[in-house]
């Protein structure tokens, strides 16, 4: 997971806060949520040195041959001749939309003016895969005339240890005034021991709709004005909202 740390002013344009606990999820809030490994072989120190490099993290299968994850864990442009694994299975893709294209390159990834201004433009990936999926999320995207309208967020990601998909209730939800992110706090469990990086962060609408707000970023330390008052924000999770997503460039067979 990147880690961006923010000081500068921010301000809010609305707070949503979720109290309560998490006993009964909506149905089908995990479905096609998958593990997913970048493994490459690096050079090492020395010409005859190898060294197996692997980025895990989390993704979310939107249709039967659509993934959604972060760019920030493709160290290289996304290669379809370098098929990823997705809970176990090597799988052939071809790119969709990449929100760091041509950023990788130019070494825009250790400039940290790129991660302050703007988080690295949009940090999304949306795959289109060969093989189909048979277990697949069924989610409507937030569009940003709607986000008022949310009930209950849940980060729904995968664990470390066991690979297996939890859900963790979001208690706050802010959105920044120039709506490029949303700023989540999770409890102090979801620190560590869990592949949250493009872990997806799913509401409701009164209905029941389940809803994809955004997917999971980064996190870091910031200063908001809210109501005209400033507070400094430890440990906040960074959420790419939907409507930040081109979803319009996906094509189903």
């Amino acid at each position: 997971m990147r880690r961006f740390v923010c000081w500068s002013l921010v301000f809010v344009s609305g707070v949503l806060l979720q109290i309560g606990c998490l006993h009964s999820p909506p149905a089908g809030l995990t479905r096609g949520v998958v593990e997913i490994k970048n493994a490459r072989v690096r050079e090492g120190a020395h010409p005859d040195q190898l060294i197996l490099w692997i980025k895990t993290l989390t993704g979310v299968v939107i249709g039967e041959h659509t993934i959604l994850t972060v760019a920030h864990t493709f160290e290289d442009e996304p290669d379809p001749d370098h098929p990823i694994t997705i809970d176990g299975r090597a799988l052939e893709y071809t790119i969709i939309a990449d929100g760091w294209g041509g950023l990788r390159a130019e070494g825009a990834l250790e400039d940290k003016l790129a991660y302050y201004e703007d988080d690295i433009q949009e940090d999304y990936v949306l795959l289109k895969t060969t093989e189909a999926f048979t277990d697949f999320a069924c989610l409507v995207p937030l569009k940003f005339e709607r986000r008022d309208e949310l009930r209950n967020l849940y980060l729904v990601t995968r664990r470390k240890d066991t690979g297996e998909v939890d859900v963790i209730l979001a208690k706050g939800v802010m959105f920044v005034e120039n709506l490029r992110y949303i700023i989540v706090d999770l409890p102090r469990r979801a620190r560590e021991g869990f592949y949250l990086s493009g872990s997806p962060l799913i509401g409701t609408y009164e209905d029941g709709t389940l809803v994809l707000v955004g997917i999971l970023k980064g996190s870091g330390d910031l200063s908001v004005k809210v109501d005209g008052k400033s507070r400094d924000l430890v440990d906040q999770f960074y959420i790419l909202p939907a409507y930040r997503i081109p979803f319009d460039l996906i094509a189903e067979p």
